[in-house]
């Protein structure tokens, strides 16, 4: 099993403070083709978020000590009111994340932090099994503050290899055939590609069917 240890956070919205868990150890076996990983002794992604249970905010604990801005804060709380928050509620790994994505973009985060959010969200919900209509939500949002990131330049020369493979497997995954190709070729525009990332590619894209 993952192991844990309790840590007591301060919600930054509502001032609760309240005993949660952090993951400190775990371990991951394989991983799929959009990189979700295969935990070998439990998954541990919904306790990487922690639900404040007096207003409903979503963060990583590092959220819980960082969201200092009065004004955000604010909007922050304007968004919880508006999901209608029950106090104790509990939430599955999957809406911890979609939700956790959604105060993101309240807080300032970078488009490349809001999809990373969404993507898990799309892990979570495929080990929990939704419905694949959820799955494919959260995956048309990761892609889009995926776009917007790369529009943005937030990410470095090293990682645009994995970005235009994982926006090319994303896609695929939603059907869209075109832009999938799109994003796969772009690899071969970039110099010393990690071999593993060419196999991964040309098998997922050789999936791709018109």
């Amino acid at each position: 099993m993952p192991e844990y240890e309790t840590k007591t956070l301060t919600c930054p919205c509502c001032e609760l403070g309240f005993e949660t868990q952090l993951v400190v150890g775990y371990q991951v076996g394989e991983k799929d083709a959009d990189f979700c990983p295969r935990y070998t002794d439990g998954n541990p992604l919904p306790q990487f978020l922690h639900v404040c249970p007096g207003c409903g905010f979503v963060g990583f604990e590092a959220d819980y000590r960082n969201l200092k801005d009065a004004a955000r804060i604010r909007k922050v709380i304007d968004l919880l009111a508006g999901l209608h928050w029950q106090e104790g509620q509990t939430l599955g790994g999957a809406e911890r994340y979609r939700r956790a994505a959604l105060i993101a973009t309240y807080c300032g985060k970078r488009s490349a932090e809001v999809a990373d959010l969404y993507l898990q969200a799309t892990w979570c919900s495929r080990m929990e099994g939704e419905p694949d209509d959820d799955q494919k939500q959260a995956r048309r949002k990761a892609v889009k503050y995926f776009e917007l990131a790369l529009s943005a330049n937030e990410f470095s020369p090293d990682d645009m290899p994995v970005v235009h493979y994982l926006l090319g497997e994303l896609h695929r995954r939603l059907g869209d055939a075109a832009k999938a190709r799109t994003h796969f070729d772009k690899l071969d525009e970039f110099k010393d590609v990690d071999k593993w990332l060419i196999e991964w590619r040309d098998k997922q894209r050789a999936q791709i069917t018109d």
